[in-house]
């Protein structure tokens, strides 16, 4: 018989293979290994990213439960394993080990209340006293204040006395930013600056990369190989578009959970998901079991002019991939990760089947890559070539010098078999954003927030001297005056944030005034909407107010120009 080793290897290099022989061995394979010791943290690791692989593209349902299954067993393995070896598979996200990661206060708070006992902030090592005592000394009473002047208590006694009962450190901390006088964005970044390294074990019934999945809907099997190329992304996203429901109450807290969860176990945080609107959560099955959610904004957090969308999407009830979509007026930008584990299965399929139900959300004819995704800030995509993961998708370069060297490189690509372009060139191709366009085009440039946001700070510098407050006072009077919005002091307050939000980028149109009244009348109803538990409402009202967006391009065409 193989040794164990032996047989992960088999498993490892079968899983991605199709048909009745390759199906034939993964059984035979799981069965073998269920009843296997492995003692090395390497192999063990290679085994549950296998088995992980499998729950979210099996052959069918025998091979599935038999994944999911050796999954259930999983942290007993890892408790078998010697100390060294079980410390290798620190930050791995596996039942049975422990991470660390400097999360956010919204996440900290989240793992707090919901894991207390397996939270805590993990202080071997950590080297940010100082930062830690010049933050308590804000947060505390007068009367306390001197404890952390020279001579003092020092911050890690008084975080002893301060302790109420059995209270950890972290949920001592957590207590003093929620009740103190820093609130708001100020706290959060107050918190975050403090970089403490959190610590978490995965114990039990803590959501672990391991034990991670939505209750699965209809399944997708996978008898043939897999789809991994030949995928024609425009032709993926003219046929029906799937039908999208909004979920509340119990469902979409446990997605939100999940979200932030899957984030959590891989060291990440998404801001969506750290602090998710849970009246604004949309689900659509794509198809080939394929489920995505997508979670917005609570109105308060959200952009000024640009809806966005955060999107968890599951294979089979196993979270695959994440990222973002925002726009408006027909215009994508969107950002995607598809988790390490899964990255051989059926990626461009699985891209094509979030954009579908994205496109549906905002009534995109226009998607953006931003260079975020493919440039030498992101080494794990330089390395990938994900350049060319949208390139084979259609996807082109939004300089028209650096497409014509990406045509040039596949040229040689297909002249010289096995040729990659060297990191220098991945570098230069990442210099610019990648578009793909859907039909026809929206007449005119498109909107940016950033070139809108250039031209509010000019008018705040030029015409209230840097005062911010009276320039939003000024603004928010007077399109209220222009609109008839007379009676906004009674409006539901997120309504009334909302469009003080946008009140002075509006209020840069420079023939508001003689807009008919009918189209004044259905900006006022986009600003509103702005407001609304979800974005749905409005980005159909913004998209259809094509007098509002020929006005905004205008703007930001005349932003363009060099800052004097």
């Amino acid at each position: 018989m193989s040794a164990p080793r032996e047989l992960v290897a088999a498993l490892v290099a079968s899983a991605a293979r199709y048909g009745p022989q390759a199906r034939a061995d993964k059984l035979r394979l799981l069965e073998q290994l269920a009843g296997a010791r492995l003692a090395g943290a390497r192999a063990l690791l290679a085994y549950h990213e296998t088995l992980c692989f499998l729950r979210a593209y099996p052959d069918d349902a025998a091979v599935a439960d038999a994944a999911g299954g050796a999954l259930v067993g999983f942290e007993a393995r890892i408790t078998r394993l010697p100390p060294a070896a079980r410390a290798r598979l620190h930050d791995t996200g596996i039942a049975g080990t422990d991470l660390d990661y400097p999360f956010g206060l919204p996440m900290a708070r989240w793992l707090a209340q919901r894991f207390p006992r397996d939270v805590e902030v993990a202080w071997r090592g950590f080297a940010g006293g100082e930062r830690v005592e010049e933050a308590l000394s804000l947060l505390v009473t007068p009367s306390e204040s001197e404890a952390f002047t020279e001579g003092g208590l020092g911050w890690r006694r008084w975080l002893r006395l301060a302790r109420d009962g059995r209270a950890s450190d972290l949920a001592t901390i957590l207590r003093l930013f929620d009740a103190g006088p820093v609130t708001g964005e100020a706290r959060e970044w107050l918190f975050e600056s403090l970089e403490l390294p959190i610590a978490w074990r995965l114990r039990g019934e803590a959501p672990s990369r391991t034990r991670l999945a939505l209750a699965p809907g209809p399944a997708g099997y996978h008898a043939a190989p897999l789809r991994r190329a030949g995928i024609d992304l425009r032709r993926e996203l003219a046929g029906s578009l799937p039908a999208i429901r909004h979920v509340q109450g119990r469902p979409a807290a446990a997605i939100a959970d999940l979200a932030r969860a899957s984030m959590a176990t891989r060291a990440r945080e998404l801001h969506a998901f750290a602090r998710p609107n849970l009246a604004d959560v949309l689900v659509a099955e794509a198809g080939g079991g394929v489920r995505v959610a997508l979670i917005g904004l609570t109105p308060d957090d959200r952009l000024p002019l640009d809806a966005y969308y955060a999107y968890l999407a599951f294979k089979n009830g196993v979270p695959v991939s994440y990222g973002a979509g925002w726009g408006c007026f027909g215009r994508l930008e969107f950002a995607l990760n598809i988790f390490e584990s899964f990255r051989q299965g059926e990626s461009a399929l699985l891209v094509s089947r979030i954009l579908k139900i994205y496109r549906r959300v905002f009534g995109a004819r226009t998607i953006v890559i931003d260079r975020s995704q493919i440039d030498a800030g992101n080494p794990e995509a330089l390395r990938s070539g994900a350049f060319y993961f949208f390139a084979k998708l259609g996807f082109r370069s939004m300089d028209p010098a650096l497409q014509a060297l990406a045509d040039a490189e596949r040229a040689r690509a297909g002249r010289e078999p096995g040729y990659r372009s060297p990191l220098a060139t991945l570098r230069r191709l990442g210099r610019a954003s990648l578009i793909l366009t859907l039909g026809r085009e929206a007449a005119g440039p498109p909107v940016t927030g950033s070139a809108l946001a250039a031209r509010v700070t000019r008018t705040i510098a030029g015409e209230h001297g840097g005062d911010r407050h009276a320039a939003t006072a000024v603004a928010a009077a007077r399109v209220a005056g222009l609109l008839g919005a007379r009676d906004r002091r009674r409006w539901p307050s997120p309504e009334r944030r909302a469009f003080e939000r946008l009140a002075p980028i509006v209020a840069l149109l420079p023939d508001l005034a003689r807009w008919p009244a009918a189209d004044r009348a259905r900006l006022l109803a986009v600003m509103r909407a702005r407001g609304e538990p979800g974005e749905r409402r409005y980005l159909r009202l913004l998209d259809g107010h094509h007098r509002l967006r020929r006005g905004l391009q205008r703007l930001s065409r005349d932003a363009e120009a060099p800052l004097s």
